[in-house]
């Protein structure tokens, strides 16, 4: 039994312990006479009733002896993480040492167990889980962690892979605010305060626990996208960035290295989670503005296939809207706050636009009928994709519409709603047929003409809207690559359309596509920032446009004399030479340009004395990217000029050339096999 407290007219300086032995003791807590003992977690105050109040006694420190206390604590809890490493690297070494026993037991016979309500019943059978408890489950979860333990380095690398603590919230603020209403995949807000805290951890050398270890993915693939994107004149100091005693050229871009090291990191730790987590979804989406720059086209189609499938295993299809939510949506952790929930509608969203808006030569893995997620372009839920120090709910726009600061969030409604369409008219119907693409063409031009003001072409109009719209910079970047897109969907279906027989007016769809090459190519040489040029829509649409702009010059040349011949190679050369300057940086960019060039060598020459034989754009296709080359050299020549030699090694020597035309299958016919064959080998 304890002793009761006692009565006293002055509390005991000295710890319990040392009271009880009669010793000097120094007063402090723990007291170095405990600590000597090895007992510093037995050395505590005695309590005593003073005056009627319970009180323990307290020393009084100084501002220096405080400093030195802090001091200390850091000390502390630096020795702690270097404990904690030494005992992952035992446990590690223990668990190599001795085989696993596996449990024969039988199942547990504890009667209260957890029941299933009847809302639980559909989710809890589409998992096949009702909370039954089996008693390998357990053993399977220790199973686990010991497979963990041998996989996982006794040091975490992380350490080794951190930027300076400035640095790091400079890229990472510059990724949200220049590029994240591009996936809408983070809550910036809440992301910038999860940095802090990480960062606050880090300084005390606390490791990362396992249920935080998606989010570092998150992190890395946020730094990847920003140090990519960022301006090289503000680009870090190299001492700021994760040195890793790799020898480098020194022709070799930091900041692209940087950022490789960094994605490659980001996938290692989206390989170490073993169940779906939000945090992966979330770097899966933030990846996909690097994949192409790097050259990853078809780890790109893996991972998002992967990325829809966790996003299925976190329910997030089922988000509906969120007058619609059900209640056992809000129990979920992931989806407890309306903001939340948001974030998980548009991140589906940004699957289904993937999966909808991809190459043609894939069927669509995710159907209109498996989902029921609408998510929000209003103010308060749209505003928490760019971190709110640079916009605000209650900005006002000023501006010629009089109305209130719009959504980031529009962006993304847009790209849905194409999407629907490239769905609804080329990815779910099996035969594309005239009627049906002219259709999928005005649906497009319907969504020109009804965009928000401040993402139309009319938009600035005055000096008012060009002063709000500096201080959104999003919406300029916005508006850029809408026109784009809009031209881009545009011509990839008119190109379809010239092959085929249309009924009302045969030249419609060149004239359609002319009119689109040109708009992307005279947009392209307009002068815009730099992370402008790095989207890897931006630099496919301009090799599209470029290749039918060449391709239907030397299949009409009566149509480009003079002055407009000139102004057109005028175009193609300027983008040939901006993509060149972004080939370090974009692998597509490298690619566009190098196939520019090729066709510059074709339509910059004089056209020939004696005309040759008229032919369509789709002749030249069937003979340029003949996938056998049974055309000799001879026959070309007889109709082209001698630069399509150039052209056709160019062909011959295309790492993608020709590897789509089997996965087409029934979907699309010869002629846009054709088509895609030679647009998807860029």
């Amino acid at each position: 039994m304890e002793q009761g407290i006692k009565t006293s007219q002055r509390v005991a300086k000295s710890c319990v312990e040392c009271g009880r032995r009669k010793i000097k003791c120094d007063k402090k807590s723990p007291c170095q006479p405990c600590i000597k003992r090895n007992a510093a977690h037995e050395c505590r105050r005695p309590i005593a009733r003073v005056r009627g109040q319970l009180t323990v006694y307290a020393e009084a420190s100084t501002d220096g002896e405080a400093a030195d206390e802090t001091s200390q604590l850091e000390e502390l809890l630096r020795q702690r993480g270097a404990l904690h490493a030494q005992i992952a690297e035992l446990e590690t070494a223990l668990a190599l040492s001795k085989p696993c026993a596996h449990s024969r037991t039988s199942a547990s016979t504890d009667n209260n167990q957890p029941s299933a309500s009847l809302e639980d019943l559909v989710p809890a059978f589409e998992q096949f889980d009702v909370g039954l408890r089996i008693g390998s489950a357990r053993q399977a979860v220790s199973e686990r962690d010991v497979a963990d333990r041998l996989y996982e380095p006794a040091t975490d690398p992380m350490s080794l892979l951190l930027p300076e603590q400035d640095t790091s919230l400079r890229l990472v603020t510059f990724s949200l605010q220049t590029l994240g209403w591009l996936h809408c995949a983070v809550d910036s807000d809440k992301f910038l305060k999860e940095h802090a805290e990480f960062w606050q951890d880090a300084q005390f050398s606390i490791p990362p626990s396992r249920e935080r270890r998606p989010w570092l993915a998150l992190y890395l693939a946020v730094l990847a996208v920003g140090i990519l994107y960022l301006d090289p004149e503000e680009c870090p100091d190299i001492v700021d960035l994760p040195s890793l005693c790799v020898p480098l050229d020194p022709t070799t871009n930091v900041a692209v290295h940087t950022s490789r090291i960094w994605y490659e990191a980001a996938l290692k730790e989206i390989e170490r989670s073993s169940t779906p987590a939000l945090p992966v979804v979330q770097a899966l989406s933030v990846l996909t503005l690097c994949h192409s720059n790097f050259g990853e086209h078809m780890r790109e189609f893996l991972l998002t296939a992967y990325a829809a499938s966790m996003a299925r295993c976190l329910d997030m299809h089922k988000l509906g809207s969120e007058a619609a939510v059900s209640a056992e949506m809000r129990r979920r952790a992931e989806w407890s706050t309306v903001a939340e929930r948001e974030v998980g509608r548009r991140l589906w969203w940004s699957c289904v636009i993937r999966d909808w808006l991809g190459s043609w030569a894939r069927p669509p893995s995710i159907s209109p009928a498996s989902f029921c997620c609408q998510f929000s372009v209003q103010n308060r839920l749209g505003n928490n994709i760019t971190p709110s120090t640079r916009s605000t709910p209650d900005d006002s726009f000023s501006g010629s519409s009089g109305s209130t600061t719009p959504s980031p969030a529009h962006y993304h409604s847009i790209m849905s709603r194409l999407a629907y369409i490239f769905y609804v008219y080329i990815k779910a119907n099996t035969h594309q047929t005239p009627p049906k693409l002219l259709k999928a063409i005005e649906e497009i031009q319907n969504v020109r003409r009804n965009l928000p003001l401040h993402l139309s072409q009319h938009f600035p109009a005055n000096d008012d809207d060009r002063e709000w719209e500096q201080q959104h910079e999003w919406v300029t970047f916005q508006r850029y690559l809408l026109t784009i897109v809009l031209d881009f969907l545009e011509l990839g279906i008119a190109r379809v359309l010239v092959s085929r027989d249309t009924e009302d007016d045969p030249e419609r769809p060149r004239k359609l596509a002319v009119a689109c090459a040109n708009r992307i190519l005279h947009n392209y040489s307009l002068p815009v920032p730099r992370p402008y040029r790095l989207v890897w829509t931006v630099s496919a649409a301009v090799v599209a446009a470029a290749v039918y702009i060449s391709l239907d010059m030397l299949a009409s040349p009566h149509d480009y004399r003079d002055n407009v011949r000139a102004q057109t190679i005028e175009l193609l050369s300027h983008a040939a030479a901006e993509l060149k300057t972004h080939s370090e940086v974009a692998m597509h960019a490298a690619k566009g340009c190098t196939m520019i060039e090729h066709l510059l060598l074709l339509v910059s020459q004089d056209p020939p004395a004696v005309p040759r034989t008229p032919c369509t754009v789709h002749d030249l296709i069937k003979e340029l990217s003949s996938s056998n080359q049974d055309v000799s050299l001879e026959n070309l020549q007889s109709s082209f000029p001698d630069p399509v030699a150039a052209y056709m090694s160019l062909l011959e020597n295309e790492s993608n050339f020709g590897q789509y035309q089997a996965s087409f299958g029934d979907m699309l016919d010869g002629e846009m096999n054709e088509w895609d064959t030679f647009m998807l080998g860029v």
